[in-house]
């Protein structure tokens, strides 16, 4: 009988805990068939989301893109704002301590070197200005490839005659050790053999100038043509742009909610909003600090972006044909569609971001 009574009581546990189980799973099925799953994010997500201005939105598409073990790659687009310092008057113009404690105890500084004219590597006012997160942060698988490009420009710039004699007077009269007679004597003979060409090229100009057509004239009879010098120079790095896109196909009505928040939330950041009832004034859009991932780490093998505005955004809706779900609160969702997005650097680079892995 005692034996018989702790057989029975075994049994009795094992089959509670196979019910737990079972019925464990199949409410964990039902969640996230009907999107009754809390949306949200691991770890790894979570700690990179910390800290936003109204609390923290965490978006993904797949679901579980940053806890795949099979792929651990995926793009973080972190949403931030400006912001500005709100400092007290100062009565006293004189009065800058005051001022200046303001400045040192705010949170979002202006760096001193952007104060002093110097930016440490950064040329970009906009690039400086204070930002805070705002809590919305998207994260999507990796595309196939990633590409990024970076441009200098450069122009030709003509040299005139009498720049270039300039030039190599300055050249002889530095180059040489002797006395002042004997520098001013370099100088003097370095012009000499230019001198009649620029002073040639110098009255063709000037006639030309007065009388059109008169320096075409005198190459014609001196049958000579005084070609331009061109020099190749530097003129400015261009800004990096970076162009990606995203298909979506939801598995589950939790997917299909999570996508249809994703692209809003890309649409809305990228717009400016009218700041006073005048609709005259409005804020300058949101920025994307974008991040290549590897399960949970920046990858640093890629280049690192600095903050980008989203300049231009294209949604398409169905494939070769528009499909859709059975509805979910009363509208279906799509069963395919897709998102272009084009982002443009605010600051430019320099030998010293390049050095930081950009």
């Amino acid at each position: 009988m005692i034996l018989e009574s702790i057989t029975n009581k075994v049994r009795s546990t094992i089959a509670g805990r196979l019910n737990s189980a079972i019925s464990g799973a199949v409410k964990s099925s039902v969640s996230s068939l009907t999107g009754a799953a809390k949306e949200g994010a691991t770890s790894a997500l979570g700690s990179i989301a910390k800290g936003g201005k109204y609390g923290t939105t965490i978006l993904t598409y797949p679901t579980n893109v940053d806890s795949d073990s099979q792929q651990g790659h995926y793009i973080v687009f972190d949403v931030r704002e400006f912001t500005a310092g709100k400092i007290e008057h100062v009565n006293s113009k004189k009065d800058f301590s005051k001022l200046e404690s303001q400045v040192e105890d705010f949170e979002f500084v202006i760096p001193k070197d952007v104060l002093s004219g110097g930016t440490k590597g950064r040329k970009s006012i906009l690039a400086e200005k204070p930002t805070v997160r705002t809590g919305t942060v998207i994260s999507l698988y990796m595309p196939p490839s990633l590409s990024v490009s970076y441009n200098v420009t450069y122009a030709d710039q003509e040299i005139g005659t009498l720049a270039g004699m300039g030039q190599a007077a300055i050249a002889a009269f530095q180059k040489n050790d002797g006395d002042l007679t004997s520098n001013l004597t370099a100088a003097a003979s370095a012009i000499k053999p230019g001198a009649k060409e620029g002073l040639t090229n110098f009255i063709n100009t000037t006639l030309d100038t007065l009388a059109p057509g008169a320096r075409a004239l005198q190459q014609i009879n001196s049958g000579k043509v005084i070609t331009p010098r061109m020099e190749m120079m530097f003129e400015g790095v261009g800004r990096r742009s970076f162009s990606y896109k995203f298909d979506f196909i939801p598995k589950s009505a939790q997917e299909a909610k999570s996508i249809e928040r994703i692209i809003y939330a890309f649409k809305e950041n990228m717009m400016p909003e009218y700041t006073g009832e005048s609709r005259r004034e409005m804020k300058i859009p949101n920025t994307f600090d974008i991040r290549y991932m590897y399960q949970g780490k920046d990858n640093k093998f890629i280049n690192k972006i600095s903050s980008c505005f989203l300049k231009d955004m294209e949604v398409t809706y169905g494939g070769d044909r528009f499909t859709a779900y059975d509805p979910i609160d009363g509208s279906p969702p799509p069963q395919r569609s897709s998102i272009s997005l084009s982002f443009t650097e605010i600051e430019t680079l320099s030998k010293d971001l390049i050095k930081e892995g950009y």
